[in-house]
């Protein structure tokens, strides 16, 4: 088994390509990618935050967790996590997420104890992206130079509706990893989205959606389902694109191989994803195909 931190940091509807609005793939992606191994064409199971980030989290399609937002209710007891897995294995789970709501649904993490927060949080606030990098710094800062007892999985929700600065935060933050002791030799750096976002040239705009009582997640379009991930780990290849079609199911049974993680037989026969290691080494990965991924 391998011990290395985790520092997944996804970034709230943002598209796989570059645009001319605040849903623009983002800066840090392509500069990031540089150092290690870009997903081109990665399809989100569900294109809704709790929901895509359920299923990224335990490799099972959004439709078995829940029907919509408000049916949604996950239930630990009958759907393994990775922050479960991990757990059990010796990991501390810290997840740093921005809406009330989302951090009381998505019970797939542990959220950042509260001996962390800065005084002026409170669970009722909404925490924007200034604040999520400020929970960031004084969690690390507390914890101080020195080399946690156990590996961390941390999980950061940042926001890149109306911020101009969304890139920097979240260059900020990967900064402030490697700055206290996270690194490429220890760590795993995952940045992806959940979801998209309707692209404003196709009309959709979201004054349009709110003229028509419409919401995003009802649309499938690749705007909106296609997802930027980019992938960063110790001793991995630099510079690479796979655009083989993917599913966000797939980032936890790659995750987990990297570690070298050995998950029971009963709770991987209901994983949807599959291990992406052989297609970064460039092998054949006949199982990824006529796969079932969209929904």
């Amino acid at each position: 088994m391998k011990k290395y931190n985790i520092a997944w940091i996804i970034v709230d509807s943002v598209r796989n390509y570059h645009s001319h609005d605040d849903r623009s793939k983002l800066r840090i992606m392509d500069k990031l990618a540089e150092n290690g191994i870009e997903f081109e064409n990665v399809v989100t199971s569900a294109p809704s935050t709790v929901m895509s980030i359920s299923s990224m989290m335990t490799s099972i399609p959004a439709y078995f967790i829940g029907r919509n937002y408000n049916d949604f209710r996950f239930d630990n007891k009958f759907f393994v996590s990775l922050s479960n897995i991990l757990k059990n294995h010796g990991w501390t789970s810290r997840a740093l997420l921005m809406h009330p709501d989302i951090r009381e649904k998505l019970t797939v993490f542990d959220l950042v104890e509260k001996k962390y927060w800065p005084k002026s949080f409170s669970h009722k606030d909404w925490w924007d992206n200034s604040k999520i990098f400020e929970l960031l710094k004084n969690t690390l800062k507390i914890d101080g130079n020195s080399k946690p007892d156990k590996p961390i999985f941390w999980f950061l929700d940042f926001n890149c509706r109306k911020d101009a600065q969304t890139s920097n935060i979240v260059e900020d933050s990967i900064k402030l990893f490697n700055q206290y002791g996270y690194n490429n030799e220890n760590t795993i750096f995952i940045l992806c989205s959940d979801h998209g976002y309707p692209d404003p040239n196709t009309g959709i705009t979201p004054e349009y959606l709110k003229k028509n009582k419409l919401t995003h997640d009802m649309f499938m379009t690749d705007d909106n389902i296609m997802i930027p991930l980019i992938l960063t780990y110790p001793a991995c290849k630099e510079g690479i694109k796979i655009d083989n079609l993917c599913s966000s199911l797939d980032i936890m049974p790659t995750i987990l191989d990297l570690l070298e993680i050995n998950v029971e037989k009963d709770i991987k026969d209901k994983w949807y994803g599959k291990s992406l290691i052989n297609l970064i080494n460039s092998e054949k990965l006949d199982n990824l195909e006529n796969r079932r991924v969209r929904v």
